[in-house]
């Protein structure tokens, strides 16, 4: 029989037992949390920063209202400034400004009989067929690229996921292209609700696709990119940058007499996330992949990244731009055919979006398929200046336009 003198003591035991147990069953509820919101696509709550490959830290986390503030602001200013970049920008090319106001006619979904030119042949429709296939094509690749490894599968999945919507928007576009060029065979049948909603559909498809760009680049940068390297932002920038451009597209502020005219200013508002997505893959030292210190079976995700899938990255995503001056030379200097023009323009986009979808799907294969690695302290430093040369690189070109429309109203 047990004295009142020791039943404290042991009811003291006991209590401390308790305790530890239910302080060992706290810490195995947390730790299976946190390797569940690793895996997660994005996490409802803050992630405690971790030094691993993929930079996997506070991509998702919440952030206080006074950062989410500045980043709707943020997103307000770049997405009416770049808007108003691109619709700028054809007017004051040196040499083009002439065949630039002939060509770049606002219209606001109005079309007439004077300037209106919108090419009804087969070459023009049959290549759009072609890249709606192609691009499909390649969607569906980024979404197969996976493994036999469920955990790296669920790593990947983010970004075979964007990837393969930005190729579907492509898709989807060419499409609607396709079918209004196949279709509307006059301008009275431009003047319809109809026409309208299929030109949406094409252009206001390449207008969001800047959302898809923007969160490639915030995958490329947490799985291959050094932390720090480029500015991540919260996860919705992007979607709302995109959103603001497809609106405008749909109010009918980019709308040309030449409906072409639409898609090459819709592709200059991607101008921000395309040098994002650019600075995310290239802001970074590559190891060699003769290298010894590489091990066969356990690489990890940068070191299955091959050159050539890297150069096809960096071609891919850059090499649209020359095509907003190279229209109106075509149009207006040339004696092609309209149908010329726009299958000659087709084949470049085929060629550029094809090295996107190709480097795209053979990084998801890299996620898919290599090992987590331990970020060092020396490659946190590799690109410290990378983020104040994101910000000049976006931002110089809209200062250029401020001070051209402030010389224009001081004149």
């Amino acid at each position: 029989m047990i004295s009142d003198a020791d039943r404290p003591i042991n009811e003291d035991c006991s209590v401390v037992a308790l305790g530890n147990q239910l302080e060992a069953a706290i810490l195995m509820y947390l730790v299976s949390k946190k390797e569940l919101k690793d895996n997660m696509c994005l996490p409802t709550e803050p992630i405690t920063p971790i030094k691993v490959s993929d930079g996997e830290t506070n991509s998702y986390s919440s952030i206080s209202w006074t950062t989410t503030l500045k980043y709707v602001l943020s997103a307000a200013f770049l997405s009416v400034a770049v808007l108003e970049f691109s619709l700028w920008f054809p007017f004051v090319l040196p040499g083009l400004t002439t065949a630039s106001a002939d060509t770049y006619i606002p219209a606001f979904f109005v079309y007439d009989e004077e300037h209106t030119k919108f090419d009804n042949t087969p070459w023009t429709y049959n290549t759009d067929y072609l890249l709606t296939i192609v691009m499909s094509i390649l969607a569906i690749q980024c979404i197969l690229a996976r493994s036999d490894n469920d955990q790296k599968n669920q790593r990947s999945l983010c970004l075979r996921l964007c990837s393969a919507s930005l190729l579907i928007c492509y898709a989807i576009s060419t499409l609607a292209g396709a079918w209004a060029h196949q279709h509307f065979t006059s301008v009275e049948s431009l003047n319809t609700t109809r026409f309208r909603i299929f030109w949406f559909v094409c252009v206001g498809n390449v207008s969001f696709a800047s959302c898809y760009m923007g969160l490639i680049g915030r995958e490329v940068q947490r799985h291959f990119g050094v932390t720090g390297a480029v500015p991540m932002g919260p996860w919705w920038f992007w979607p709302a940058y995109g959103c603001y451009m497809a609106l405008t597209c749909g109010l009918g502020y980019i709308s040309f007499k030449r409906p072409a005219c639409d898609i090459f200013i819709a592709g200059g508002t991607q101008y921000p996330s395309t040098f994002f997505c650019l600075g995310a893959l290239g802001f970074r030292k590559w190891p060699q992949q003769n290298s010894k210190k590489i091990t066969v079976g356990k690489e990890t995700s940068i070191e299955l990244v091959k050159p050539m899938y890297r150069a096809m990255y960096y071609i891919g995503f850059i090499s649209n731009a020359p095509l907003l001056p190279i229209y109106p030379i075509l149009v207006q200097y040339t004696d092609m055919t309209l149908g010329g023009v726009n299958a000659f323009l087709h084949t470049w986009l085929l060629v550029a979006w094809g090295m996107q979808g190709i480097s795209l799907v053979h990084l998801c294969k890299a996620v898919s398929k290599g090992e987590r690695r331990v970020e060092a302290v020396a490659e946190k430093q590799q690109y410290s200046g990378g983020p104040a040369l994101i910000y000049s690189v976006i931002l110089i070109p809209l200062a250029l336009m401020a001070l051209d429309r402030a010389r224009i109203s001081l004149s």
